[in-house]
């Protein structure tokens, strides 16, 4: 499935976050791995309900709001294409055809042979994306002359 139907994806991990204590600016550092190769099934597209504090309060007005549209995937990744000191955390998040998900949860198959990702799109996050350059020039002059 993967050679025929794989679809590239980038898994992105926060590897330091700060907060300048004067601005209040955030700056964060990530890390990204692309995987070429991942088996990216379809989403679910569902309609979902939260209750929060105001629902599970005694004594409150029923409130409106607590629905959601949430669209769920499952991306299956090999470990070959992790690099070895990858640690597969449920903080991390994945970038597929430019929308951000985040994992929910994840399922480590046996011996370490890959992951099985669940993922809910995240409207409204920032879009975070770390371009590589795909080719690097090096430019060299030479110059001759006959004598």
């Amino acid at each position: 499935m993967k050679r025929n139907y794989g679809l590239p994806v980038d898994l992105y991990n926060q590897t330091l976050g700060e907060t300048d204590l004067e601005t209040g600016q955030k700056s964060s550092t990530y890390s990204k791995v692309s995987i070429r190769r991942a088996i990216v099934q379809p989403a679910r597209n569902h309609r979902d309900f939260v209750y929060d504090l105001a629902y599970i309060s005694a004594n409150k007005d029923f409130t409106t709001g607590g629905f959601f549209d949430a669209a769920d995937r499952r991306i299956i990744v090999d470990a070959r294409d992790l690099p070895s000191t990858w640690v597969m955390d449920a903080d991390q998040f994945v970038i597929f055809n430019n929308q951000r998900y985040d994992i929910k949860s994840f399922y480590e198959f046996e011996q370490d042979m890959g992951y099985i990702l669940v993922v809910r799109a995240t409207i409204g996050q920032k879009l975070v994306r770390l371009e590589e350059p795909k080719s690097i020039l090096t430019l060299q002059q030479l110059a001759s002359g006959v004598v």
